[in-house]
């Protein structure tokens, strides 16, 4: 997808460029400024789709870490295979991989015409030349390549010459080596082969062709403008491709024309201080702009409708916004102050120290008792003369009650661990093992949910799925995409065109989706235009909607 919108962008580019030329320079007899603009405005076309400018914003992208959420997610995603076993999924034709699959082929195959071109011309030039003049070669020309140059090699059909006008033909080809206009003619090769699609990359060759017959013919008729247009209409020979630079190609109206035509007055060259202007529309049109962080003030308000996406920024956080009692307010102070403790500072080493790692441990108790409002039921175990609480209160780790007993030694890796204000570390076993055999395993998957979503404390609504049917508009920013969740509900997403571009995120990534307003549409299926968030990391809030975000989250 992102293939197809640069070459869209590149070719809307050479239109751009294109149409100022044509309306505003083509009649100009500035033939050097002009065959300059062509060929950097070309050049500019495939650049400008891939700027980045920065630029600032009254809102800060940033990472931000999700606070605990009301109900969590408590089933592991399936992968795409198992989806694919549901005689209920069909698999939908990806018609963007045709598309680019043929732009390829094609490309390709234009590719391979031109080098073997190349190498037909070269194998043409076994025999030796007729002489050198300033660098340049001059063989005997043919029906073929007539009287013509490519580089520094050059052509002449003297069958039909004179003497006066074999130097005529000569002074020609060697004006087009000097200024190295085969160059040009390469360099829009090469941009017809990744452009074949785009009309305006055919219209800039045959403008830079008839640039470069008008430049020299400018030069080469100097002296007898009547005596050399006779010339180029007694030699006329159709187009010999796009390598050879022919001496008279027909149509020749227009060259006759512009030789005889008046140069354009000097103060006209001003004409071409507009391209600036339009220069900057395509920078503005077809780059990417991304937030500079720096100095930018946060404010949470829907007013604001002109926003740009940015890299994510670990400068700031957020969290979501809920109304906090003040009882609330006391325990967030005093786990504040609880966290500079050297108790808290104990915990959090001991516990890190046992993480990641199959760790020995022995039973040196059962409790089952209550602690203030802390309730405990499982095992004390103990290593590196740490005690911690096995907790066997839920799910399949009650099996543990039967298997272990005070005093067993056994081998253990954890599934997770926590504690806190004045209160034992609690832990959890991924397994377990007892001499040497496992005895224990947490199952490494969950049954699906039956519920479509889940809220956090903010009331805004989150699931899990994976990004399919992306449509965009015609500058690259989301229209419309789905997020399918694994246990079958869907979520058909629309944006505004003036929504943030949704960068990084592809088709069939799997994404956190936070949202609001949805409309039930179907058994399993949801309408959401109030998206508040879209992310491939849960760490993050990744691409954020200011008409919500600022709404439910607050910086912190």
């Amino acid at each position: 997808m992102k293939t197809l919108i640069y070459l869209f962008q590149v070719s809307a580019c050479t239109g751009i460029f294109y149409v100022f030329y044509f309306l505003l320079l083509r009649k100009l007899t500035f033939f050097s400024l002009n065959r300059w603009y062509l060929l950097v405005t070309l050049l500019l076309s495939l650049i400008i789709p891939n700027l980045t400018w920065k630029a600032d914003s009254l809102y800060q992208t940033a990472v931000m870490h999700p606070v605990t959420y009301v109900q969590e997610m408590r089933y592991t995603l399936v992968q795409q295979s198992k989806i694919l076993d549901n005689p209920a999924h069909v698999e939908k034709f990806d018609w963007i991989e045709l598309i680019i699959a043929i732009y390829g082929l094609l490309a390709f195959l234009l590719f391979v015409r031109m080098m073997f071109v190349l190498f037909s011309f070269k194998a043409k030039l076994l025999h030796k030349p007729l002489m050198s003049l300033g660098g340049a070669k001059i063989y005997k020309g043919n029906q073929h390549t007539g009287n013509s140059s490519f580089l520094n090699l050059i052509f002449i059909n003297d069958s039909s010459l004179s003497s006066n006008e074999f130097k005529q033909v000569v002074a020609h080809e060697m004006i087009h080596v000097k200024l190295y206009h085969s160059v040009d003619r390469i360099l829009v090769w090469l941009a017809q082969i990744v452009l074949w699609f785009n009309p305006f990359v055919y219209a800039y060759m045959r403008s830079i062709e008839e640039n470069h017959e008008f430049e020299v013919d400018r030069l080469a008729g100097k002296e007898d403008r009547s005596l050399y247009a006779a010339l180029l209409l007694k030699l006329s020979t159709p187009r010999q491709g796009h390598l050879l630079q022919g001496f008279s190609r027909t149509p020749l109206k227009k060259r006759v024309l512009m030789l005889f035509n008046q140069p354009t007055p000097h103060m006209k060259k001003m004409i071409y201080v507009l391209v600036l202007p339009v220069v900057v529309f395509s920078c503005l049109a077809f780059s990417k702009i991304r937030i500079n962080a720096a100095n930018v003030v946060v404010r949470p308000t829907s007013n604001l409708k002109s926003y740009h996406t940015s890299k994510v920024d670990t400068s700031e956080k957020y969290r979501q916004k809920v109304r906090r009692t003040p009882a609330d307010l006391k325990s967030k102070e005093a786990w504040i102050a609880y966290s500079n403790t050297d108790e808290y500072k104990a915990n959090k080493e001991a516990l890190n120290a046992i993480f990641n790692k199959e760790q020995e441990f022995t039973v040196k108790a059962y409790t089952d008792t209550l602690e203030k409002k802390y309730r405990y039921k499982g095992f004390i175990v103990t290593t590196n003369n740490q005690d911690f609480i096995l907790d066997t209160r839920f799910g399949e780790d009650k099996q543990l009650d039967e298997l272990l007993h005070v005093g067993d030694k056994f081998s253990m890796k954890l599934h997770g661990g926590g504690f806190g204000i004045h209160t034992p570390i609690s832990i959890t076993a991924a397994y377990v093992k007892k001499d040497d055999v496992k005895i224990f395993e947490i199952a490494e998957s969950k049954p699906l949910p039956k519920y479509p979503f889940l809220y956090e404390a903010n009331k805004v609504r989150f699931t899990d799925g994976q990004i399919t049917n992306i449509q965009t508009y015609a500058n690259g920013k989301w229209k419309s995409a789905d997020v399918e969740v694994v246990n079958g509900y869907k979520f058909h997403l629309k944006f505004k065109p003036n929504a943030p571009l949704i960068a990084g995120i592809e088709e069939s990534d799997h994404v956190r989706f936070r949202f609001v307003h949805e409309v039930k549409t179907g058994d399993k299926e949801y309408a959401v235009a109030d998206w508040v968030s879209l992310t491939t990391d849960i760490k993050d809030y990744g691409v954020k909607n200011p008409d919500f975000f600022y709404k439910f989250y607050e910086r912190i």
